[in-house]
């Protein structure tokens, strides 16, 4: 007792003595070195709240003169950049920013260079020349051409370029800095009030990007471009502590493990994680004995429900990838997908293939039947296994080959075959992962969200958000097995209190059919995509629920979501879409471009080329079609054959597909600008018309309008066009409409145009 008494003591005169000395070198330490004090308090924070993730460092050159060009994401990023800079960086910041009450000391410390307003150009020339003369003197600078942090962590548009700020008479090496943050920022700025959210993880994942020299002359896109492609680059490998789906999902269940997250609505009974967990240990086993497929693919024919989905989990914890058939294409087609693709066992139920009226075929094996062989000692084993293993034995125990290999397969999905035969498309678990990742920042996601199973696992979008996402984020999801079950749907919105709804325009158009305002009152947000979304839908919904639709973009090929029109800022998120008619910008590490169609060079602001897309997202390839592969996947970007053009603030516009222009008289009529023209029109929400091109002797094309109405006033849909302003080569004739019983449509209310090409053919015969 007397010994730890001694101690006690001698530890309080140590501290009697030396307090005063630690204190007084703390105190010189900041007044006399701000550098090292910056690198020692970044280091704090790194080690206290954020998880950096450094790239390119070796780009960066030991002295200078040096312009660092870099986004703006939070009010950290100036801690974050000095942390991996080895000099001292001076950060140019706009004078109402840095009068900003909270920061202003801060900002005062760090000694930030003052950008003055633009209506002071005296002040500006000062500010310029001084930038200079700092610039002449080897200093290293960092400059945020967007001017201000963003509010959803997207790029916004870069009001500038950097020639104005380099000295002409010397070299300044210009370096792109990308900064990418997951969700979970601890602050923002919004009507100049500084803004706190709770965290949803911990620690805060950060990343600093630093690309190669560019060239002092690119214009403010081209820097904005520079930096997005930084972004994709950064985040094509995994990242800092990202997991498989199906181990993501393990993790989770372990911490939660008498939580829910698969709930089904045609029943009204939740999957919990517990016996989610007991059916993916067992039915993993179970499949590593029945399918020695050498593929690596096994079959999966089921509809939306949580049994569905622990069997995706169970495939993929068997080491090996689900293939899942998209049975709206018909028994035939779906079938002669799977034998392509090699697969040998396909796991259904009875009743779901009597409800498809299919027949069953060798390669099946009913859940049914599986059920009847798990003993009770299985069972036992699997109980013991959730409850006592400690989580990365559990892991390793399901799926030793593939429990944390973020290039595994994560599904083999099928395309729509709008254009002909249906393509087999590898998707891996970064593809997956990485468009998550993207998805969950810019939604502003937290534990409150809830998901509405709609769309078909077998869809792309549908795999990732109502599956994958919930599965890794423990997001509770309600399955709806009939997508096109409005009222169900409706229901599930109300009760089931959904945030956050995914549909096609011809699904929300059902739902809203049985819809009452109150029945959505709970959507903070609602997402479209897939097809075209009509003025009179958005207007419809917007008059109902006060907010309006958010238009995405997507394909299987990049998992699926590139874009989505959100507003700028979180803070009003959901209540308004940006940029009318635009698909959005693409999601934070996704980086898209306009190419020339001839040429491939990149093209400015405003000019329409082929939508190119590179990210972590773009598809492992289309399986045994490697020929196919090269063609849409070059330099490590995919040709979405979409034509669109992009403006200065990355919104993107797209005008159709590169398979739907006709060549008249030598120009190019986009099919979806003309069916657009008329449905504006029709001022209808549903799809009445589809334009094609057929051949013709004089102008080598001609248009052709396929339309469903009986009472179709030809000439004023004619009239209403000329008066539109369309040019007229753009404007069919009379005797180009013809009438049909009903248009070419997919399951999912895309026009089929594998369809719509026999029925041009039918005309021409």
């Amino acid at each position: 007792m007397s010994c730890c008494s001694d101690m006690w003591n001698c530890l309080v005169n140590w501290l009697a003595v030396w307090y005063p000395a630690v204190i007084g070198a703390i105190v010189f330490l900041i007044l006399c070195s701000p550098k090292l004090t910056l690198k020692i308090a970044a280091w704090v924070i790194r080690l206290v709240m954020f998880r950096l993730r450094v790239v390119g460092k070796e780009n960066m050159p030991y002295s200078g003169p040096i312009l660092l060009v870099s986004n703006h994401v939070s009010l950290v990023d100036l801690l974050m950049i000095q942390a991996v800079v080895r000099q001292r960086v001076r950060f140019m910041v706009r004078t109402e920013i840095v009068n900003f009450i909270p920061t202003r000391l801060i900002f005062w410390y760090l000694g930030v260079l003052r950008v003055p307003s633009a209506r002071h150009p005296k002040a500006m020339k000062a500010f310029f020349s001084d930038i200079q003369n700092r610039l002449r003197a080897g200093e290293t600078i960092c400059f945020f051409p967007e001017g201000a942090i963003s509010g959803s962590g997207n790029l916004m548009r870069f009001r500038s370029g950097v020639q104005s700020l380099i000295p002409p008479e010397i070299q300044v090496t210009v370096m792109p800095v990308r900064l990418g943050m997951v969700h979970g920022r601890l602050t923002g700025i919004y009507k100049n009030r500084l803004h706190f959210r709770k965290l949803t993880r911990w620690p805060v994942d950060f990343s600093v990007a630093i690309g190669r020299p560019v060239d002092p002359n690119l214009s403010a896109f081209q820097l904005r471009q520079k930096i997005s492609e930084l972004g994709a680059i950064a985040e094509t490998s995994p990242q800092p502590g990202e997991r498989p789906i199906h181990t993501a999902f393990i993790y989770y269940a372990k911490r939660h493990l008498f939580g829910k997250i698969f709930y089904d609505a045609t029943t009204d009974k939740w999957l919990g994680n517990f016996k989610m967990l007991l059916l993916m240990i067992m039915l993993s086993k179970i499949i590593r004995r029945i399918d020695k497929g050498t593929a690596g693919y096994t079959g999966v024919l089921l509809p939306n429900t949580p049994i569905a989905a622990g069997v995706l989990l169970a495939v993929m914890g068997a080491d090996r990838t689900p293939a899942i058939m998209n049975f709206s294409a018909g028994q035939a087609v779906a079938s002669e997908s799977m034998r392509r693709a090699g697969v040998k066992t396909i796991l259904t139920s009875k009743k779901f293939l009597d409800k498809l009226k299919w027949e069953k075929s060798e390669e099946m094996v009913l859940l049914e039947d599986i059920v009847q062989t798990i003993s009770k000692g299985q069972k036992l084993l699997a109980i013991f296994m959730t409850l006592f293993l400690p989580t990365r034995t559990l892991v390793r125990n399901i799926a030793p080959l593939s429990c944390y290999n973020m290039f595994q397969q994560a599904g083999l999905l099928f395309s729509s075959g709008s254009t002909g035969k249906p393509k087999a498309v590898m998707l891996t678990q970064r593809n997956i992962n990485c468009d998550i990742q993207s998805f969950l920042r810019v939604v502003d996601w937290s534990n409150n969200d809830r998901v509405v199973g709609n769309l078909p696992l077998f869809h792309s979008f549908g795999f990732t958000v109502c599956f994958a996402l919930p599965a890794i984020s423990g997001t509770p999801v309600t399955y709806v097995a009939n997508p096109l079950d409005a009222s169900l749907i409706v229901k599930t919105c109300r009760e089931f209190r959904v945030t956050i709804l995914c549909a096609t325009p011809t699904f929300l158009q059902k739902y809203m059919m049985k819809a009452h305002p109150e029945d959505f009152k709970s959507l903070r947000l609602c997402v479209t995509g897939a097809e075209k979304l009509r003025s009179e839908l958005a207007e419809r919904y917007r008059n109902m629920t006060g907010r309006d639709i958010v238009e995405g973009f997507g394909c299987t090929e990049l998992s699926p979501i590139v874009t989505i029109n959100l507003n700028n800022s979180i803070y009003t998120l959901g209540t308004k879409s940006d940029h009318p008619g635009s698909i959005g910008c693409p999601l934070p590490g996704i980086h898209a471009r306009i190419v020339d169609i001839n040429t491939g060079v990149e093209l400015p602001p405003g000019q329409d080329g082929r939508l190119q897309v590179r990210a972590g997202t773009v598809m492992k390839g289309y399986l045994n079609e490697p020929e196919l592969t090269a063609q849409v996947i070059q330099n490590n970007y995919y040709d979405t054959g979409d034509i669109g053009h992009m403006d200065e603030d990355g919104y993107i516009y797209i005008t159709g597909r590169a398979s739907r222009f006709s060549k008249i008289g030598g120009e190019m009529v986009p099919h979806e600008g003309v069916e657009d023209a008329i449905t504006k029109i029709l001022h209808s929400e549903d799809r009445e018309i589809a334009v094609a091109g057929r051949s013709d002797r004089l102008k080598g094309e001609r248009l052709v309008i396929f339309y469903t109405p009986a009472d179709l006033d030809i000439p004023g849909i004619i009239a209403g066009l000329r008066e539109a302003g369309l040019p007229n080569i753009w404007i069919p004739k009379a005797d180009d409409f013809i009438k049909v019983e009903q248009l070419p449509l997919l399951g999912t209310g895309k026009l089929d145009l594998m369809g719509l090409k026999k029925m041009v053919q039918a005309l021409e015969k």
